[in-house]
């Protein structure tokens, strides 16, 4: 940096606060970051790749017990319904 490029810097500083300068900085870095991310050039592609199917085979395995679950629930249910039923 040169000095005008800091004495630029300390007049915004002077004339603002060090709070939202830093605030806008952290954001602007924040933004290169996700954008790195989500082009799959901060995390390698084949990891990016392999993350999303188990995620896509756990949600999967979710639906399917809560399937089961639901099943359950429902004979619980009619049961229930058939002992209030007979009293």
């Amino acid at each position: 940096m040169t000095h005008d490029q800091v004495s630029g810097w300390a007049s915004l500083i002077d004339k603002y606060g060090i709070v939202p300068i830093f605030a806008i900085v952290s954001f602007g870095l924040l933004m290169f970051i996700m954008r790195k991310i989500l082009k799959g050039e901060l995390v390698p592609r084949e990891f990016l790749t392999k993350v999303e199917q188990q995620r896509d085979d756990a949600v999967k395995q979710l639906g399917a017990t809560t399937q089961a679950v639901e099943q359950v629930t429902i004979a619980v249910n009619n049961l229930k319904r058939d002992e209030a039923r007979r009293g």
